[in-house]
């Protein structure tokens, strides 16, 4: 059975339509939490609590999405929900369809096994270096683990950002040519804003070890067909 969702990328961030509310889409976290007491994401409606940990919904404040959106955020989507079920989010349509139980024929198929049974991780190839890149649809930029990477690129400027647990970012930040490695079908390849954020590199990246983060920018462009379950993703 598949049921098909609203689908936005809006303010650099990606969001679902769920009967409940708005709910961003955040594969970078484990967890599933809002305002709402359920989420009825496809065919699965599960409690949800309020937080995760010491995050509510309220800890995106930072990243002032809801002023920028003009309504409140109900709720985050995070991997143990999205795990229910494959999903594609077909970008230039606006619409999620959960359920899809394969990927379209001539995608490109691309490896996204779960780092610590949490978070999807993707080959990539950034400016013909291999790295390997947690695929965290909750960030708007790429993130770097280490600052020395920062120069492969184009100077981009400095952008500022926003964690919910290590708050305020200031960066300076590159452009750089990125290719996603298939195991079948020809690679994906996009330009992605890279920054460097050292709190976030300690406490987080180097213990996943990983060589940063691609956000989602890429995203609307494109149908990707997300299997957690097979750790398996489908660009098209």
């Amino acid at each position: 059975m598949t049921v098909r969702h609203r689908l936005s990328y809006l303010a650099r961030h990606m969001f679902i339509e769920l009967p409940e509310g708005l709910f961003f889409v955040d594969t970078g976290s484990p967890v599933t939490f809002g305002r709402t007491g359920t989420a009825t994401y496809g065919a699965t409606q599960l409690p949800i609590p309020r937080r995760c940990g010491p995050l509510e919904v309220g800890a995106l404040h930072g990243l002032h999405l809801e002023e920028q959106l003009g309504r409140p955020i109900d709720g985050l989507i995070g991997m143990d929900l999205m795990s229910t079920a494959p999903v594609l989010w077909d970008g230039p349509a606006g619409e999620a369809v959960v359920g899809q139980d394969a990927p379209e024929a001539g995608s490109s198929l691309i490896s996204a096994p779960l780092v610590l049974d949490a978070v999807p991780m993707i080959e990539t190839v950034v400016e013909g270096r291999p790295m390997r890149m947690i695929f965290d649809t909750g960030a708007q930029y790429g993130y770097m683990t280490e600052r020395s990477n920062l120069a492969m690129g184009n100077n981009a400027g400095s952008f500022d950002d926003f964690h919910p647990i290590l708050k305020e970012i200031r960066t300076e930040s590159i452009h750089a040519d990125v290719a996603l490695v298939a195991t079948h079908g020809e690679s994906i390849r996009f330009t992605e804003r890279f920054g460097h954020d050292e709190p976030l590199s300690e406490a987080i990246l180097r213990k996943l070890d990983v060589d940063g983060i691609v956000g989602c920018s890429w995203l609307p462009r494109h149908r990707v067909w997300f299997s957690p379950r097979t750790a398996q993703l489908a660009v098209a």
